[in-house]
């Protein structure tokens, strides 16, 4: 490509192998030893691309991004990380950065970033190209609409005008369907504010106007009639360029760019004023479409990232029941072979997790609520726990009141959340130093008004500064085996439902977490009658 390439990163060894790697795939290659060398090199050069480590002296690789955001927005920037990195690559994501990799760097995964960020580049490229020609159509058509408009005025009346529109139209298009295939309003109006005639989109859209007030249409001129692009040609004798905001006939609102073009007579002086205008509230709304897809493909592919460690550790803890499996059934050892088979059992599980939260993610959805009997509920939901806890040689306790009522709920979301409780105190639990002999307890109880549940375990606990990042995107506390979807998912799922989560945690302790949720859709959880009851 024309546009250099600048590498920035500390490592003598990484800027020789990796220039070459580059230079191979067609680029052309700047190097930098520092932050401050690859600032100097990117405010001569301009790269379209900078490959960045994140971690450097002096000025870091974070630094280096947001200054070059802050001067070039449209340089696509890829942070280089190593594992331990996660929070700084988020960092970096949420700085505008395009993709992160990992080191050692797999030359897939960076052709995939550099991909990306070629792509973005060519569609910021075409985006200019075709916003540049449709600038120079709507001049060039705009200036023929002003030439002919100029000659049909003269000596014509405003029954001539309606046929000079729609002989124009033909001219340009070969049919009066030109106007109505673009949202562009056109317009004559006299000197005295009046409008003479309209083509019949503008009818269409804004309603029958002729003989109406020229302002009328603008919802913010009504107030003051004077100030509407008409009237300023009128006053300066000039034409004139304005966004303004427009009120169709169905009463919604709509913004528009402006033009108009004064129409003189025989003797110079101005008699009509042609406007045309341009519906763009369509254009940003596909615009903020294009942000939100952009803002959430930049997600999915963070969580592609996060979760491909959680999958590294079930696929090797699949591995080690595989062998089990296999050396027990070829040494008759069938103890051998159950436990070889339970291990896949639960991997296998863990995946299903896994892919249920990566699918709620990627996949906006509507709550389905019932209503559920809160007994039968929580017996399905023990049902499935129960017997993954005992596995683990974990003490599971239960305090069920009786007669717990019904609530609303989707019970396809609600049961998983609650279930990634469970398992975190599990993990918990297995985490603990003290070894074996560590117990759970999960509470069900509720009053008039809301449903609570809770789970407490005594394992390992939490910091303060877990507690206070543990339901956000992508953080674990687990390494490798986990993904960080699992918690933020529980507490989205409660937000859906007005609940809200309560955590009390102690390092070394353990940990309760408390879910209270209304019993009806639609309201908001209150406090129970007793203090323990409240989130």
């Amino acid at each position: 490509m024309d546009d250099p390439l600048l590498l920035a990163d500390d490592e003598d060894g990484i800027r020789r192998v990796l220039g070459i790697t580059l230079a191979d795939a067609g680029f052309r290659v700047l190097t930098a030893a520092d932050g401050h060398e690859a600032l100097a090199m990117f405010r001569r050069d301009q790269p379209a691309i900078v490959l960045t480590d994140i971690k450097m002296p002096g000025l870091s690789g974070l630094d280096l991004l947001r200054i070059i955001k802050a001067e070039r927005p449209e340089t696509e920037v890829i942070m280089i990380t190593g594992h331990g990195d996660l929070e700084l690559a988020i960092e970096s994501i949420k700085l505008e950065a395009t993709d992160f990799v990992t080191k050692p760097i797999n030359d897939d995964v960076l052709a995939i970033a550099l991909k990306r960020a070629q792509d973005r580049i060519a569609m910021r490229r075409q985006l200019r190209v075709y916003t540049e020609n449709l600038e120079k159509l709507v001049r060039k058509q705009a200036a023929r609409l002003v030439e002919a408009e100029r000659l049909a005025a003269i000596g014509q009346t405003v029954e001539g005008l309606s046929t000079a529109f729609r002989d124009m139209a033909g001219d340009l298009e070969g049919s009066v369907r030109y106007f109505n295939d673009m949202p562009c309003f056109v317009s004559v109006h006299d000197r005295h504010l009046t409008v003479l005639a309209a083509n019949p989109l503008y009818r269409e859209r804004l309603g029958e106007m002729v003989g109406r007030r020229s302002w009328e249409i603008y919802a913010s001129r009504r107030d003051q009639p004077y100030t509407c692009p008409v009237a300023r040609t009128i006053e300066t004798g000039m034409g004139q360029r304005s966004p303004e905001v427009i009120a169709y006939r169905d009463g919604s609102q709509a913004a528009v760019m402006v033009h108009t073009a004064p129409i003189r007579g025989s003797r110079g002086e101005l008699e009509l004023v042609l406007e045309f205008a341009m519906d763009i509230s369509e254009v940003e709304r596909l615009r903020d479409e294009l942000q939100s897809t952009q803002g959430r493909l930049t997600s999915l592919g963070l969580m592609v990232s996060s979760v491909s460690h959680g999958v590294k550790g079930i696929l090797t803890g699949m591995d080690a029941g595989i062998y089990l499996a296999e050396s027990g059934l070829k040494n008759a050892d069938p103890d051998r072979v159950r436990e070889g088979v339970a291990t896949v059992r639960e991997m296998v599980e863990r995946i299903r997790g896994v892919v249920l939260d990566i699918l709620y993610f990627a996949k906006e959805r509507p709550l389905e609520r019932k209503r559920l009997d809160v007994g039968r509920f929580v017996e399905g939901l023990l049902a499935v726990a129960g017997p993954k806890i005992g596995k683990r040689g974990i003490a599971f306790a239960t305090q069920i009141d009786s007669d717990l009522g019904d609530f609303d709920a989707d019970e396809a979301v609600m049961v998983p959340a609650l279930l990634n409780l469970l398992e975190n105190a599990v993990d918990a639990c297995t985490e603990a130093a003290s070894g074996p002999g560590h117990r759970i307890s999960f509470r069900a109880r509720g009053d008039s008004e809301q449903v609570v549940f809770e789970v407490e375990d005594d394992g390992i606990g939490m910091s303060p500064q877990t507690q206070a990042k543990m339901f956000n995107l992508f953080f674990s506390s687990k390494g490798k085996a986990g993904t960080g979807l699992g918690l933020f998912i529980t507490r989205q799922v409660v937000s859906q439902h007005a609940g809200t989560i309560a955590v009390e945690s102690v390092l070394g302790r353990g940990s309760r977490l408390r879910v209270c949720l209304p019993r009806r859709a639609g309201s908001n959880p209150v406090p129970g009658l007793s203090s323990g009851d409240r989130c």
